[in-house]
């Protein structure tokens, strides 16, 4: 893919695609998304030490963070046509709840999966829950970026230090109990964004949270989110729109009751690649579960 001319910030690039929606992005952030997430946070923590605990009635499950981005989101992406297509959704029918009229209600929580190649992935997840709660599995490490991380712990996400044994504990609880809440989870197994485009292997024990619950798991192929936002540029370098377009394929979602880690892993695995383009499918001799 030809980005055209582009300038060089230490190890990170930006075209000139790049630099006018940075600076788009960047405007909407300071202006908007972050003065809210603000607010939010200040409005929780003073309610808390209210009688009654307002917000904590009015946003139990801290959904108002996650509307706040979607919102920041479309101002920011959409006039730059960065939004995947997404197929498949037929596919979570089986999840919907069903009244006792006959009429179908909402979809049940469930944890969501995908590859890993860029910082689009979150976008483009984010973009397929539109208005519906989830939480992010994120790195113990994204606590410690400035304004990213007051922003994970605003919203709830979960966050994992793979060292740490206590907070291996504490993730696991925490995204139980959102499951048990109704609300979905989204990971990433392969830990970190692959440096080749293509998908490598999964965490062992990725799954757990779901089996606890007996949620199912979505499998989620991603394609071309590194060529939209490669790793060496620090904002995307192209469209979603143009070629090689940017695509978010949902898989049927697989029962997780009875069976072992390592067969659901191998499983959800080998769906997620069976999924992708060609140039992302995982190298021969893969492992498919590592530690």
């Amino acid at each position: 893919v030809n980005y055209g001319p582009a300038i060089t910030l230490g190890k990170l690039k930006i075209n000139l695609f790049g630099g006018i929606l940075g600076l788009w992005e960047v405007f909407w952030g300071v202006v908007y998304w972050y003065p809210a997430m603000i607010l939010y946070s200040i409005l929780r923590t003073v309610s808390s030490k209210l009688p009654g605990n307002l917000m904590q009635k009015i946003d139990p499950y801290r959904r108002i963070p996650n509307l706040i981005g979607f919102a920041w989101a479309l101002v920011s992406y959409t006039p730059f046509g960065m939004w995947p297509v997404v197929e498949g959704r037929e596919n979570l029918e089986v999840l919907r709840e069903v009244r006792e009229n006959g009429k179908k209600g909402k979809l049940k929580p469930a944890m969501y999966v995908a590859n890993h190649s860029s910082w689009m992935d979150i976008p483009f997840v984010a973009w397929l829950f539109g208005l519906v709660n989830y939480k992010f599995i994120a790195k113990a490490e994204l606590k410690k970026v400035p304004i990213v991380g007051r922003s994970v712990k605003i919203g709830g996400h979960v966050t994992l230090d793979r060292t740490n044994r206590r907070s291996q504990m504490e993730t696991y609880k925490a995204g139980v109990q959102w499951l048990k809440d109704g609300v979905n989870l989204v990971t990433f197994p392969e830990g970190t964004r692959t440096k080749t485009g293509r998908m490598g292997s999964f965490k062992k024990g990725a799954f757990k949270m779901a089996q606890a619950v007996g949620t199912p798991v979505v499998p989620i192929s991603i394609h071309y989110a590194d060529v939209v936002h490669p790793l060496d540029y620090v904002f995307p370098a192209k469209s979603s729109w143009t070629r090689p377009r940017a695509v978010v394929k949902i898989g049927k979602p697989i029962a997780t009751e009875g069976k072992l880690d390592d067969d659901l892993l191998e499983e959800v695995w080998q769906v997620i690649a069976d999924g992708l383009p060609e140039c992302q499918k995982p190298a021969k001799d893969t492992p498919i579960g590592v530690k």
